[in-house]
């Protein structure tokens, strides 16, 4: 049996070879840049009783199979041989099969090896995978809803899938769902490398274009930005989406490492059916306003424009999730929503701004190595993702992806709104 593994196992080596494309200069830049700050952790998991001898051997060779499965998964999706996989990782190709098909679970070395060579952690190529997934938001997960699902650190996180997996004239598509307390994840699901939340939809375009890349690939989260940073201080995101006024936005609830993605507009979205030009003349028409929570940043901005305004009451209408699901309301409803100049235009609506908002990706600063980190960081600033995004309009893309520096440390008692 293990003579045909051999066998096997060569033949795909070599048909690989043949068909398999050279990797992309981004995948190359991603393998260098992995994290070399495993080997402490790899040891801890190499010692774990999942990898210690046993009076049975099936256990062991249970839990080495499926590792083997996710190695070969990983090393696919990096466009790897195993020729090449072995020459990356400094061990020889035999071990690389051997490891693929269950039969060895490799020393320490040879384990941070093959995870730098893969662009990702020794804990995702070897640790046993966690019983249990939290939420990425504050929140619980609602039994039978249609989640997305990514991983951060050692557990799996979930979100509810927006509008129940409705994208425009299409289906989204989820990775599982919430049954009985557990996560059932669909076949051929693989969990995201990156988790990050936010409001802004250009992140949506970012996703699509990592999709694919194992432990570079992204989920994003629509979010507010107070939402988004508890997520990020309960340790459920990889990083944030924040707006706000420049050298105003809030305080970061952990060190985190900032680069610029974009400047734009609030506001209101309102209707071309209406006639009223200004802040307070639409909202003295008591028409129906989308608005979102209290968290939003947007919020934040049309209130401090209403009470500037001397409008006291604030107006009725229905809640909204984020900026486009804000302008969707508004062209169904004939009224008003609060969001950003793109939103607006993109559902047809007539834009009053009411503020100039800065927006910024936050990466929690132990994640600043993560290959996920490294992979989102490039995209932000190339050709690709900057004139995909600069066709909604609303956009000043200029300096995208630009590191800034970082605020100050949080206070002791700081605790987002």
């Amino acid at each position: 049996m293990v003579a045909g593994e051999d066998v096997l196992c060569e033949l795909e080596a070599v048909l690989l070879e043949l068909l398999v494309p050279q990797p992309a200069a981004a995948v190359e830049r991603a393998i260098a840049a992995a994290a070399a700050a495993n080997a402490r952790r790899a040891q801890l998991i190499m010692k774990s009783s999942s990898f210690v001898k046993t009076e049975s051997r099936h256990p062991t060779r249970i839990l080495a199979v499926t590792r083997g499965v996710i190695v070969r998964r990983r090393r696919l999706e990096c466009g790897l041989t195993q020729t090449e996989l072995a020459a990356r990782a400094g061990v020889s190709r035999q071990l690389v099969a051997a490891v693929e098909s269950g039969r060895n679970v490799p020393a320490v070395d040879a384990a941070l090896g093959l995870a730098r060579a893969l662009a990702t952690t020794v804990e995702e190529l070897f640790a046993t995978p966690p019983g249990d997934v939290v939420a990425a938001l504050p929140g619980r997960l609602r039994n039978g809803v249609p989640l997305r699902v990514g991983r951060v650190a050692d557990r799996l996180v979930a979100a509810e899938l927006t509008d129940r997996g409705i994208a425009g004239a299409s289906w989204a598509s989820p990775d599982g769902i919430w049954e009985a307390g557990r996560l059932r994840l669909f076949p051929g699901a693989s969990p995201a490398g990156i988790v990050i939340a936010g409001c802004d939809p250009a992140f949506g375009v970012a996703e699509r274009m990592l999709d694919g890349l194992g432990p570079r690939s992204l989920l994003a989260i629509p979010a507010s930005t107070g939402i988004a940073l508890r997520a990020l201080r309960r340790g459920g995101l990889h990083a944030a989406v924040v707006h706000g006024r420049e050298h105003e936005l809030p305080e970061p609830p952990v060190p985190v490492v900032r680069w610029h993605v974009a400047r734009w507009q609030v506001g209101l979205g309102v209707s071309p059916k209406l006639r009223a030009r200004s802040l307070e003349a639409v909202l003295s028409r008591r028409l129906p306003v989308a608005q979102r929570d209290r968290a939003a940043a947007s919020q934040q901005a049309f209130e401090r424009a209403r009470v500037a305004a001397g409008i006291d009451t604030a107006p009725a209408g229905p809640s909204a999730t984020g900026h486009l699901d804000a302008a969707r309301i508004a062209a169904m409803l004939g009224g008003a929503g609060v969001c950003t100049e793109a939103a607006a235009h993109a559902f047809g609506l007539r834009f009053l701004t009411v503020e100039d908002h800065v927006v910024e990706l936050w990466v929690a600063e132990r994640w600043r190595e993560h290959p996920g980190v490294s992979a989102l960081v490039e995209l932000l600033g190339t050709a690709g993702f900057i004139e995909r995004v600069a066709q909604f309009g609303g956009y000043d893309l200029s300096h995208c992806g630009e590191r800034v520096p970082s605020p100050a440390p949080p206070a002791a008692n700081y605790r987002p709104r």
